[in-house]
């Protein structure tokens, strides 16, 4: 007999005027023959929180919405053991221009009348792709195993982390990080337990902060255009080596300690080749500015 993936959503109205409130609840209920969820947000606007539940569901969704500004699509597929679901959060184009900038520029402000509580289990593997346009965004990684990470802003402030300080259940291939004219923030990079970094940022800035010590080897790569790029490494002195690729405008400033062994090659101070835990950084500058800091 087939096995199956139930989805269940369950809507309902608050209110009777114009500016009557959505409330919606989708799950994906699993009967064990999910090995792999492969999962995809894409929000045009409003506030939405990431966090790991445990239970059942491999995804539950909680929200609520002004339908008349944003229309939300929710669905999912089974292809053997891999769930493949997706979030669409799409802009309708009907609110005024003065509310647009206000969204734009109050990034760090919550949306009430569009607002997503996003959970996943414990328990099951995922590739997540985040996209956010205007808003912001609170992610929480803690204890989910995270095989692919890709988180995008396009003008929105999105902080990511591991508030609870548990270490992402099992070693991720790439966290992959995009920023364009938003801000994005990633603390306790470390517990990801990331192979490779790559980030990408044009005009807006992205902070990466390694607070805790390295559990493994990761490779950097990151490209920054006219926007900043902010690398917070820990206290303790950690084998690192950064190369940058030459250019004719920059501002590049690394920690104290660290020396330059050839042009655009800096070392810190316990650097060795063939550290377990080496962080190595590989920078394309532009007209923007890269800062390490302690």
């Amino acid at each position: 007999m087939q096995k199956v993936l139930l989805l269940v959503a369950i809507v309902g109205i608050a209110g009777m005027n114009g500016l009557a409130q959505t409330k919606e609840h989708f799950t994906v209920q699993d009967d064990g023959s999910c090995e792999k969820v492969y999962f995809k947000l894409k929000a045009a606007s409003g506030t939405c929180e990431i966090r790991t539940r445990k239970g059942d569901y491999p995804i539950n969704i909680l929200g609520n919405h002004n339908e008349e500004y944003i229309t939300s699509e929710f669905g999912q597929s089974l292809g053997g053991t891999r769930l493949n679901a997706w979030l669409n959060l799409k802009d309708n184009g009907n609110e005024g221009f003065g509310t647009k900038l206000s969204k734009i520029f109050g990034k760090k402000t919550m949306d009430t009348e569009n607002y997503w509580n996003i959970y996943f289990t414990d328990y099951k593997p995922y590739n997540l792709n985040l996209n956010y346009g205007v808003g912001n965004a609170y992610i929480d990684l803690s204890d989910i195993a995270v095989e692919n990470l890709k988180i995008s802003s396009a003008n929105a402030h999105v902080k990511v982390g591991y508030l609870s300080k548990l270490q992402n259940k099992i070693e991720m291939d790439t966290f992959m990080v995009s920023v364009d004219l938003g801000d994005v923030e990633i603390e306790r990079l470390s517990l990801a337990r990331a192979k490779n970094i790559l980030a990408e940022v044009g005009f807006g800035s992205l902070v990466l902060s390694f607070d805790e010590l390295p559990q493994r080897a990761s490779e950097i790569w990151a490209r920054v255009g006219a926007g900043s790029l902010e690398i917070n490494l820990p206290n303790e002195d950690i084998p690192i080596i950064v190369r940058m690729k030459d250019t004719s405008y920059r501002k590049f400033k690394v920690p104290e300690g660290f020396k330059e062994i050839r042009d655009n090659v800096f070392v810190s101070s316990v650097y060795t080749p063939d550290a377990a835990n080496l962080l190595e950084f590989n920078i394309d500058l532009s007209m923007g500015s890269v800062v390490f800091k302690k």
